[in-house]
């Protein structure tokens, strides 16, 4: 099956003297792209009314599901902050094969070398299968950081849904001793920071990125979709802690708002960067 990713999309940018580039993985679009209705649901909190008013006023009714890697020059070498869902992906159906895998290829064409560093905001499978396809790791020579929470929990919960738990005790089990847990508030390389993002996953994890006074937020899964910004109380299914998640979305935008931080936004469309400000008690997203 030949790919439809097409030509590496990769968007260059600059945080002080950290070189960075946002490489897509790929990007589902409509009718691919998967529902809001499948995103927002009633068990989690959205009423169906509610979210057919929304999407009308959006003006549509499917998630731009966008796989944004970014990748961070550093004085100890390139940073990869998540990985997409590599080559030859199926587990979303076969529908979607084409469409993602093009994180490698954008690499190469970047000209930005081999990571010294993969950062995992969370080991859900669309964050991590790009670092271990197909069945080995691919940056064999790369250390790995996940939040030392985020590790325990996938490793020790069989109660888990299998298609979740698999994927990422699989990551687990092939970045092996490279697989290095990290607390948060603790600076990985110089210039990338953890930041508690918990809620989403156990241990999911923000990461800024700071130097001569600028800064960038990359908020991994703490949104989805712009709607969550105008709705931050919206849940999805992937949220493993529902009061946790809430709280800490609202922390995070509520800080890149006050302080005018820009943020990465792993799954909106490319390359996910933008502003957040307020509105009443909800935010609004302005891509950059």
């Amino acid at each position: 099956m030949t790919s439809d990713v097409g030509p590496p999309k990769i968007h260059r940018f600059t945080v002080g003297d950290l070189s960075c580039a946002v490489i897509s993985d790929g990007q589902p679009e409509p009718p691919l792209a998967p529902a809001l209705s499948d995103f927002f649901t009633p068990e989690t909190g959205v009423p169906a009314p509610e979210l057919r008013a929304a999407a009308e006023r959006a003006g549509r009714t499917t998630l731009t599901c966008g796989y944004n890697c970014l990748c961070v020059r550093t004085p100890d070498g390139l940073a990869v902050i998540d990985t997409g869902l590599g080559k030859g992906f199926l587990g979303y159906g076969p529908h979607i094969t084409p469409l993602v895998g093009g994180f490698c290829a954008g690499l190469a064409a970047s000209g930005l070398g081999e990571p010294a560093a993969l950062v995992l905001t969370h080991l859900h499978e669309d964050h991590v299968r790009g670092a271990i396809w197909p069945g080995e790791p691919v940056f064999p020579e790369a250390r790995a950081f996940a939040h030392a929470a985020e590790i325990a929990f996938w490793s020790r919960d069989d109660r888990l849904p299998r298609e979740q738990r698999e994927p990422a005790r699989r990551a687990i089990g092939l970045l092996g001793e490279r697989l290095r847990p990290v607390e948060y508030d603790v600076e990985l390389l110089p210039g990338v920071r953890t930041v508690d993002a918990a809620g989403h996953t156990p241990g999911h994890t923000a990461i800024l990125l700071g130097s001569r006074g600028e800064r960038l937020l990359c908020l991994g899964d703490t949104f989805y979709d712009p709607l969550q910004l105008a709705h931050p109380d919206w849940r999805t299914p992937w949220d493993h802690d529902a009061r946790r998640s809430v709280a800490g979305r609202r922390r995070l935008l509520a800080w890149a708002a006050e302080e005018n931080v820009p943020v990465h936004a792993y799954h909106l469309p490319f390359p996910g960067l933008g502003l957040v400000s307020r509105r009443g008690d909800a935010f609004a997203w302005r891509p950059l």
